[in-house]
């Protein structure tokens, strides 16, 4: 197989990637906001769009940081091994495929959840007295104005301190990967261990 077609190949398998990613958050996503905010009142219903509404300019900002980030401070950090210095660089690496998942898929299926919450609270205000179309217009109307405003001033802070928001995930990344290889390193000693028992065993018998 050719680079050409190898990376054809690949673009294929992000893409089809994407798409199942797309599809198993907007089910995961739609159940909890289903069950949690379509059954609660106007208080609940508000902390939950606050906080899809933060996690789309959350992912937003992080995406763009990527995006913009320079990898040669990251290479300096990484050999001195400073923590999530390898992890940020990887996420540079990788920065098209990243800020498509966090820009695009995620935020995308944010907008989207977001006007579960964004009925529960229109009905709420309805039942208070406010006509319906005006209560969904409005509701409506501040979903949009503050996810667009956030996002477009988050890009701005994403730009300018483009290293220092990515090096920060990348620490939190960190920390996973030790604890990912906390669990390996047991298992890889009882591996040892059981060759080594399996050998001696062998020569006893011998």
């Amino acid at each position: 197989m050719s680079k050409k077609e190898k990376s054809k190949h690949s673009q294929q398998r992000w893409v089809l990637t994407v798409v199942m990613l797309s599809f198993v958050l907007s089910i995961v996503m739609s159940f909890v906001t289903s069950m949690f905010v379509e059954s609660a009142g106007l208080f609940v219903a508000l902390m939950a769009l606050i906080v899809l509404v933060l996690l789309g300019i959350i992912t937003d900002v992080i995406g763009t940081a990527v995006t913009s980030a320079d990898e040669q401070p990251f290479i300096a950090m990484a050999s001195k091994r400073i923590p999530g210095a390898k992890q940020a660089l990887r996420l540079i690496r990788m920065a098209e495929k990243v800020s498509s998942l966090l820009n695009d898929v995620v935020g995308d299926i944010v907008g989207i959840i977001s006007g579960s919450a964004g009925a529960v609270i229109a009905a709420s205000l309805a039942a208070l007295g406010l006509r319906a179309a005006l209560a969904s217009m409005l509701t409506t109307a501040f979903t949009s104005a503050f996810m667009i405003g956030g996002k477009a001033y988050g890009k701005g802070i994403a730009i300018k301190y483009s290293s220092r928001i990515v090096l920060t995930v990348g620490r939190i990344m960190a920390v996973f990967d030790r604890k990912k290889r906390g669990r390996k390193k047991p298992a890889k000693a009882e591996k040892a261990a059981s060759k080594s028992a399996e050998r001696k065993n062998g020569r006893e018998k011998a």
